[in-house]
């Protein structure tokens, strides 16, 4: 009987990793712009607004029952370009160096991009057990194949996705995608299946597939579109005015059927996988690259994603916390977590559940999420990194610099040094302030940030600026060159058509350089532009008169 009784208690404490395979898969589904609150899974279990009341995504529902959702998922930035370069090498984007998109002051720092660093595939290929790795859709600066994929779809001349926002086919003919293939959904679908089906069951593997949606512009195959305007249709609307504009910013029928349309990707990989009996032994990740965009309700009332603060471009919760739902071997399925988690930890998870034993890079800032993924709130995550570090020193949007650790986040204000400190713990909403209450702590969690940001030389809104000055002027340097190598031909050939062709070519010039002065005051405003919300832009637009495009705004 002692025998028996000891055999059932090493059962229960066998290691939830053992009931999976010796190398397991590994799938992840990287959304774009897809906020927290948006699918209809709820994120927190005590938040009722944390899933959506129209929007319905029935696939990330299936892989919620059979998982783990975390109510403190985050982002690595709060755009895109710096969370697919975060997540890929395991870094903080402040160590990366790439913090927003279009961040200028990285092409200083790093021109020779990231060829050859350690990703998010080297974890598991360096484990020594025949692992493949593959990447389809939206990529990073650098090409996958460069960080040792084996297999991708990026750019090439009749490549199905390449490595763009998925507008295009591809870069020189700028054809539109044809209607059957909405963000490229279906091209999508058809090489991850081929993937799947040339490797499940034959050798482990892991897959990321980076979705165009639901990105802007928005598309939709007309079915789904019929579908989505026909349940808008039916819904009763509000009388009032700003009410009405208010329902018809939170439910959009294309919105609907573009995620829709996306969401049955998860349910095709899904079915597969357990048709060739290997969804028991694949872990499956499903989050997205940062919260979504979205106009704001008020100047009093900013919340753009449910109950959170803010949006894509912030570092507030809206900008950064977003859907994060796993499952896969040893993981109790319909649970949630409450432990704070960052893309930068999936590197040293994927190292640590394939059974690597090669040591990680010391400049690794995530940790292994194995404790918390089979014990829940009870379990830990140990980081290289001192907490979950956003750092955006964006010349175009508010800049600021901010860390969580524990319940605690620490924001400030690069523009301005203003601070404020939140318990994200208990308010998610941001709404109470607690820098002046709690001052020391404001002071030990702004010098560890700045302490780290020091090490890694992640940079200063200061760098940031002075770079786009020097971009500008290398800018308008280029286009004088192409107007007089253009003057010079012209003055060469003497068509009959002369004089039309100069004002022309003198046209072009000229747009360019009033789009080059226009972002150089409107970037010249941003610097000293004050408080945590909104941009120079429109206020700047308005005083010069023209866009940053260079367009002239007509008066009415």
């Amino acid at each position: 009987m002692q025998k028996i009784t000891q055999s059932l208690l090493s059962l229960f404490l066998l290691p939830s990793a053992s009931f999976a395979k010796d190398a397991p898969n590994f799938i992840i589904i990287y959304m774009d712009d897809l906020g927290w609150h948006q699918t209809s899974v709820r994120m927190m279990d005590s938040e009722p607004m944390s899933k959506h009341s129209f929007y319905e995504t029935p696939n990330v529902e299936r892989l919620a029952e059979m998982g783990m959702r975390f109510s403190n998922g985050y982002a690595p930035t709060a755009t895109c370009t710096g969370s697919r370069v975060s997540i890929q090498f395991g870094q903080t984007s402040a160590r990366t160096q790439y913090r927003y998109v279009f961040d200028v002051y990285h092409e200083k720092q790093r021109p020779e991009g990231y060829a050859g660093q350690y990703s998010l595939a080297d974890a598991v290929k360096t484990a020594g057990k025949n692992y493949v790795a593959a990447h389809f859709g939206k990529g990073m600066t650098e090409k996958l194949k460069l960080v040792n994929y084996d297999v991708t779809d990026e750019y090439e001349k009749y490549a199905p996705n390449g490595n763009l926002h998925g507008e295009k086919i591809d870069i020189p003919s700028r054809r539109d995608l044809p209607p059957n293939n909405p963000k490229r959904i279906y091209s999508l679908i058809d090489e991850s299946m081929r993937f799947l089906k040339e490797n499940a069951g034959k050798r482990p593997f892991f897959m990321m597939v980076s979705h165009y949606s639901v990105h802007v512009p928005h598309a939709a195959s007309q079915k789904y579109v019929d579908k989505w305007q026909a349940k808008y249709d039916a819904l009763e609307k509000p009388k009032d005015k700003e009410a009405l504009r208010l329902f018809e910013r939170e439910c959009k029928p294309l919105y609907g059927a573009m995620l829709e349309e996306t969401d049955q990707h998860v349910g095709i990989l899904l079915d597969y996988l357990k048709q060739v009996d290997e969804l028991d032994d694949t872990y499956f990740i499903f989050t997205s690259d940062n919260g979504s965009e979205c106009i704001p309700i008020t100047r009093e009332n900013r919340r753009y994603n449910g109950p959170l603060q803010e949006g894509k471009y912030s570092c507030f919760e809206g900008g950064i916390r977003v859907p994060f739902v796993v499952s896969g071997p040893g993981i109790r399925g319909g649970s949630y977590c409450d432990v704070p988690v960052v893309q930068w930890d999936l590197l040293a998870t994927l190292h640590d559940l394939s059974g690597n034993r090669t040591p990680l890079p010391g400049d690794i800032d995530g940790g292994s999420l194995r404790d918390v993924l089979f014990n829940g709130n009870k379990g830990k995550v140990r980081r290289g990194a001192p907490g979950i570090i956003h750092h955006f020193p964006s010349h175009y949007q508010v800049p600021v610099s901010a860390i969580r650790i524990g319940d605690y986040k620490f924001m400030r204000n690069m523009n301005t040094d203003e601070k404020k400190l939140f318990n994200v713990a208990e308010d998610y909403r941001e709404e109470y302030d607690l820098a002046q209450k709690m001052p020391k702590k404001v002071a030990s969690m702004d010098k560890i940030l700045r302490n780290y940001i020091a090490e890694v030389d992640g940079g200063d809104v200061r760098d940031s600026y002075r770079a786009f000055y020097e971009t500008m002027d290398d800018f308008e340097g280029r286009a004088e060159d192409a107007h007089k190598r253009k003057m010079k031909e012209l003055d060469e050939t003497r068509p009959a058509d002369y004089a039309d062709q100069k004002a022309m070519i003198d046209q072009e010039l000229e747009l360019k350089k009033r789009s080059f002065n226009a972002n150089r005051a409107i970037t010249k405003r941003q610097e000293t532009w004050p408080g945590w919300y909104d941009t120079a832009r429109k206020t700047v637009e308005a005083e010069i008169g023209m866009t940053k495009g260079g367009k002239l705004i007509e008066k009415k």
